[in-house]
């Protein structure tokens, strides 16, 4: 059993995280170290030719991963990012975007892991991968 469940991620990102919800990411499902993500698609996070801004497929790359780290140690306010590396590796262009985050590695102040960004119903079609670092409070 996990120490945080969907609905607790949902209510805490609705009540602690409002830019989340400003950008449409939320949080579709979460598994044992891993969750996924889902930025719904809206023109006014878009460049001038439809192209999913960089801002937003980075932001849906921390925030998935916040919420695989959760599935390992519950909500904790105070994780925050460390370092997050994003490479873009194609347009991401008009419809909704997917992240699917991987804990890597949990150690007692850091964490580590990898997230991948697609448009929905593309998953072997990445338009973007995340390396990121979360630090850890005592």
């Amino acid at each position: 059993m996990l120490p945080v469940t969907l609905e607790e991620i949902q209510a805490f990102n609705a009540e602690n995280v409002p830019f989340s919800a400003m950008m449409n990411i939320t949080c579709d499902s979460i598994d044992n170290g891993s969750a996924i993500g889902r930025f719904t698609y809206d023109a006014r996070w878009t460049r001038p030719v439809d192209f999913i801004a960089g801002p937003v497929q980075m932001a849906l790359a921390d925030a998935t991963f916040y919420w695989a780290l959760f599935t390992k140690i519950g909500i904790v306010p105070l994780a925050v990012t460390n370092e997050l590396k994003y490479n873009f590796l194609r347009p991401a262009v008009g419809g909704d975007m997917l992240c699917k985050a991987d804990l890597l590695k949990l150690g007692r102040r850091v964490a580590y892991g990898v997230a991948d960004v697609y448009m929905d119903g593309e998953p072997d079609r990445l338009v973007g991968h995340a390396t990121t670092s979360y630090v850890l409070p005592d």
